[in-house]
């Protein structure tokens, strides 16, 4: 299973705030939810010049060490709809949670690279299946004890194969 976490956070974010959202998150989602997965950690890339991504690159190393990152920019989250809405997040940024929304767009570029990739390798005979990925927010938005970063966490499910016919199989 592929998770993707979305980081909020301030640029005075340290180590012990990451830790902290993690920590949340793993009392609130059951082991086997976290130990087999493929974790991507999705930030904001104009975050990649604040001295907290430092901080949140040596926290992952040890927390989820094969884990990916990704940068999205900003005006890709701007309307997606999220579960949590801090009004002061929704001025700055154009949407109710940072975290929840990196997490949503990331899981959604996994499940466009996985479909692109079934498509390209797919059989091209009249039965030919087309997989289709679903998005599915995981856990909405947790705040470090210091305020200072935020993580929602989401998943692609790969949706049930259906035929040309349409009828799911």
């Amino acid at each position: 299973m592929a998770l993707i976490v979305g980081w909020g956070f301030r640029a005075g974010a340290l180590q012990q705030s990451f830790s902290d959202c993690w920590e949340q998150a793993c009392q609130a989602l059951a082991a086997s939810e976290l130990t087999h997965s493929n974790w991507t950690h999705a930030v904001l890339a104009s975050r990649l010049h604040t001295p907290a991504w430092p901080e949140l690159k040596l926290w992952a190393a040890s927390a989820t060490p094969h884990a990916n990152f990704w940068a999205c920019e900003e005006a890709n989250i701007r309307q997606v709809n999220t579960d949590s809405v801090s009004l002061r997040i929704e001025q700055r940024f154009g949407v109710g949670s940072v975290s929840e929304a990196l997490a949503i767009c990331g899981a959604e570029q996994l499940a466009d690279s996985a479909a692109k990739h079934a498509e390209l390798s797919a059989d091209h005979s009249p039965k030919r299946r087309h997989m289709h990925e679903s998005v599915r927010l995981l856990m909405p938005r947790m705040v470090s004890a210091d305020r200072h970063a935020t993580l929602a966490i989401a998943h692609c499910m790969p949706a049930s194969y259906s035929m040309k016919t349409g009828v799911l199989s």
